[in-house]
């Protein structure tokens, strides 16, 4: 199944009033870097600190309120499961978040400070799923997931709609890819509006699954997950997101540990923004050159800023021991 240009403006609808439509920022430096016009879409200043409440406040406010009453769970190394946390919060509705273990400590206390209750298990989203499934199976609760679920593709998807809007003679965005979520959605609404916009998804070198699973022509579980972006670490797609992203997406390219770690540093120092590793992917993969774009109108999404103190004072020792872009 795809989503639909319709229940993409229905949940623009629905998110109306709720999250921030946060405005294309241009860049100079990157233009002059990359060679392209290059505008960031800084969703690392939305709500909660990432674009997740977009699909799960979407998806939360679709359940009957039989379903509220029971209660929704969520996996997530973070991201989500603050987006989670925070429109159930707005909407009633008592949540649980299954992270990993050992999770980044200010993206736990984030869910617990949104009212959610946290509960550590598994190192990578297979473990963590299975968990929240046992929560959906045994108690009842409504799973709320990160990206396998039309309602979150079509909340996602509101991203595309608002960078249309504001720079209809776009050439091409740019999506970093985990599970594939935001780039399905994105894609969808861009594709079905304007379908001469290229779409093009970012890997990280340590997290294949998409770039995997295309090259197989199914979605396709990689052995290990291993970077710096715990925003990108699915082991393996959906089905509906690697239908979406196999239909809608033009390219999808790998960047390094190294680059988006530098990234990091640059948009903090260029752009002024706080931005976690994987809301820098997308922007590394046009500052280093993985893509084929030249001279093009380019909106690149800054997924997320939610960074630990600690692993940002470490990004930013390193780039200052001499590390050069």
């Amino acid at each position: 199944m795809y989503v639909t240009l319709n229940q993409i403006q229905q949940a623009k609808a629905k998110l109306a009033g709720v999250i921030h439509e946060t405005p294309l920022q241009f860049s100079q430096t990157f233009s002059e870097w990359s060679g392209n016009e290059m505008y960031l879409k800084p969703e690392n200043l939305q709500k909660t600190g990432s674009f997740k409440i977009r699909g799960a406040f979407n998806k939360i406010s679709s359940l009957t309120n039989e379903q509220k009453e029971k209660g929704i769970v969520a996996f997530s190394a973070g991201n989500h499961g603050a987006g989670t946390a925070y429109a159930a919060r707005a909407l009633g509705v008592k949540a649980t978040v299954v992270m990993p273990e050992n999770p980044v400590p200010s993206k736990k206390n984030a869910i617990i400070g949104y009212g959610a209750r946290a509960v550590e298990y598994g190192t990578d989203s297979i473990a963590m799923f299975e968990r929240a499934q046992q929560f959906h199976e045994e108690e009842g609760m409504e799973m709320i997931h990160p990206f396998e679920d039309l309602y979150t593709i079509a909340g996602q998807g509101t991203i595309g709609m608002e960078i249309l809007a504001e720079l209809p003679d776009v050439d091409a965005i740019i999506v970093p890819v985990s599970g594939g979520g935001l780039i399905s959605g994105v894609a969808a609404a861009v594709k079905e509006m304007k379908p001469t916009v290229e779409v093009i998804g970012v890997n990280t070198e340590g997290a294949q699954a998409m770039y995997h699973s295309l090259q197989q022509g199914r979605p396709s579980e990689v052995d290990k997950v291993e970077t710096i972006a715990d925003g990108l670490m699915a082991k393996k797609p959906g089905d509906n997101t690697f239908a979406h992203t196999q239909k809608y997406v033009d390219d999808l390219v790998l960047v390094s540990e190294q680059e988006i770690a530098k990234t990091v540093i640059l948009l903090s120092e260029r752009a002024k923004l706080v931005v976690e590793p994987s809301g820098a992917a997308a922007l590394a993969a046009m500052l280093y050159h993985h893509t084929h774009l030249k001279g093009k109108k380019v909106a690149v999404m800054v997924s997320g800023g939610n960074i630990s103190f600690e692993l940002y004072a470490s990004l930013i020792s390193d780039f200052n021991k001499g590390v050069s872009r």
